[in-house]
């Protein structure tokens, strides 16, 4: 495993690279050039791995591939995100245990499938299916993989990097049409050229290796490159991308250690489809309702998702407000739009699958014990921002649940919330954002 070289960092750059950050120079100590775009995966790619299952595209030419996940939509979708100055979503590995990865009903996930398809919409694309054919070695028409690398596309990394832009490679590793699906995608923000030694070293977020800098490393004689996690690869090439305005919910992720407390104003978002607890003055109108104000899970964000927490049924307002919460502990939830809390009942249908009806109910001077909802913190302990909770309706133990279903009228277009009697992982709520 080669030596890693501290990755060294640029001053006067903003970290953002457009049009508003000029390019700076390489460093150089004469024999050595350097530059890095200030993208740190730890901050700017995706905090879960590469664990989804395959897919099967087709590339422009019309061969079909099976890839190894979607790399190139993880890739694509962080610089989505980097380029325009938005917060890439930071939700772990860990919020979809076992899968490790949002589930196909997330947003996420879907956006991340339509990126993974739109890289193999490129002319650049074909390369994954050519190179593989190719020798590593020159012929006597072909340059081959190894100085098609490194005389042609390391070229273009170094001048991309050096105008505050990162890239996205192709990572070439097969040798055979029937496992081109081996081949993967990375992004590129740095490199490291010792023109003494021979030795090039460029800097990538591997979405296979979330949350750390991995470095590819070629010395002079050498014709392959390897990897600080491990990989070994033929060769890369750049490839072709065009941004797409990403989905942004918050620009204000909490901490995912933070802790959850009374008198916290928040957002919940449902783990398992993305969406946002939220509610409207609007009534549910279905038949056998109890016509009280629809709570629903919104495509989106704004401040109709906003709750406040308050301790239990008979608290005072205010009254114990900064007590860290933990599981076992029970809270109430009120809107703070309307100021309704969440609520629930028996004997009354949800509008869609006709579980359990839930609300939003009564205001400064109304309430009751149907207005409660214990808290179940994952694995026990502290309700923390970043773990995921269920919470449970103390009068009735349904837990707040959502799904993909929805109906124009009844909730309005958006994702029902219900009350489910059994459990299951649409049970699970994470914390969007702390205001």
């Amino acid at each position: 495993m080669p030596n890693r070289i501290p990755p060294p960092r640029l001053p006067g750059s903003t970290g953002v690279p457009g049009p508003w950050d000029a390019p700076v120079p390489p460093r150089s100590d004469g024999t050595r050039s350097w530059r890095t775009v200030d993208l740190d995966p730890a901050v700017h790619g995706f905090a879960f791995p590469n664990a989804f299952v395959d897919e099967h595209l087709t590339l422009p030419n019309g061969a079909t591939i099976t890839t190894r996940g979607r790399c190139g939509g993880m890739s694509y979708a962080t610089l989505d995100y980097f380029l325009s100055g938005r917060p890439v979503p930071r939700w772990s590995a860990a919020l979809y245990a076992p899968g490790r990865v949002p589930p196909d009903d997330h947003w996420l996930a879907r956006y991340l499938q339509e990126r993974q398809v739109q890289s193999f919409m490129t002319g650049s694309a074909a390369k994954f299916l050519t190179w593989t054919l190719h020798s590593d070695d020159e012929t006597w028409v072909f340059k081959g993989v190894s100085r098609w690398t490194k005389e042609e596309e390391v070229p273009r990394v170094v001048a991309a990097v050096d105008a505050g832009r990162p890239v996205v490679l192709g990572l070439v590793v097969a040798r055979s049409l029937g496992k081109v699906g081996q081949n993967h995608q990375v992004v590129a923000y740095g490199y490291d050229l010792d023109r003494a030694s021979g030795r090039t070293v460029l800097r990538v977020y591997d979405p296979n290796t979330p949350g750390r800098e991995v470095q590819l490393v070629s010395d002079g004689d050498h014709k392959d490159w390897t990897a600080t996690n491990g990989a070994r690869w033929r060769g890369f090439f750049v490839q072709d991308y065009t941004p797409k305005p990403p989905r942004v919910l918050t620009r204000t992720a909490p901490a995912p250690d933070l802790q959850v407390r009374t008198g916290d104003v928040m957002k919940l978002s449902h783990v398992w489809t993305g969406r946002t607890l939220h509610s409207h003055a609007l009534a549910y109108t279905h038949d056998g309702t109890s016509g009280q104000q629809q709570v629903t899970a919104f495509d989106g964000s704004d401040d109709n998702d906003l709750w406040r927490l308050e301790g239990p049924h008979g608290t005072a307002a205010g009254e114990g407000d900064g007590r860290a919460l933990r599981d076992g502990d029970v809270v109430r939830l009120r809107h703070v739009s309307t100021g309704r809390r969440l609520h629930s009942h028996h004997g009354f249908p949800s509008p869609v699958s006709g579980q359990q009806e839930v609300t939003a109910f009564g205001g400064d001077d109304a309430g009751d014990a149907n207005d409660d909802w214990r808290v179940e913190s994952d694995g026990g302990g502290r309700w923390r921002a970043g773990g995921r909770v269920r919470l449970v309706h103390v009068a009735t133990g349904v837990a707040l649940h959502s799904h993909r279903a929805a109906h124009q009228q009844h909730t309005a277009g958006q994702q029902e919330v219900t009350g489910y009697d059994g459990r299951d992982d649409n049970d699970w709520w994470s914390v969007l954002e702390v205001r």
